[in-house]
């Protein structure tokens, strides 16, 4: 498989932008960008994300682990960008305690879980976890990937 041709397909496809992140008071704090994030199940309430096996968050996974996944706005995407690794900002003032779970700051929302599942797939894993709360703020707008780059949204009528 042409992984360039995946890529470009896959790009065609608009995501939302989140930072996974785990830890707790009693923790270094770990975070990841990821746009491969769904919801998966409503009851039991589920969602899920990928993992590479080679970032410092993969480390920490384990069944019963506390994860924040932290929607970002259309004004974080600095904060994206730090998480993966492109630029460098005081990670300890990005986070507010939540609960005891790590959430950015002024995130568009927020779902706290736990691990449920770690499941191999190829290059990466995925991570299944239950969701134990999660808060949206509608005042906010998605910040959002598409074809390599980042994208506001706009309310479009038909």
């Amino acid at each position: 498989m042409d992984t360039k041709k995946l890529r470009q397909v896959a790009g065609g496809f608009v995501t939302g932008i989140t930072i996974v992140s785990s830890g707790d008071a009693d923790e270094e704090v770990r975070a990841m960008t990821a746009n491969s994030f769904l919801s998966v199940s409503l009851a039991p309430p589920l969602v899920l994300f990928s993992v590479d096996t080679r970032t410092r968050l993969f480390e920490t996974l384990e069944k019963g682990k506390k994860i924040t996944i932290s929607i970002l706005s259309e004004e974080q995407e600095e904060i994206s960008n730090h998480f993966a690794g492109k630029n460098h900002l005081d990670h300890n003032l990005l986070f507010e305690n939540i609960k005891n779970y790590p959430v950015i700051k002024n995130a568009l929302g927020y779902y706290l879980t736990k691990v449920n599942q770690i499941i191999p797939a190829g290059d990466h894993y995925l991570v299944l976890c239950e969701v134990k709360d999660l808060y949206r703020n509608e005042q906010l707008n998605p910040l959002m990937y598409y074809s390599g780059g980042y994208k506001t949204y706009t309310k479009t009528l038909i």
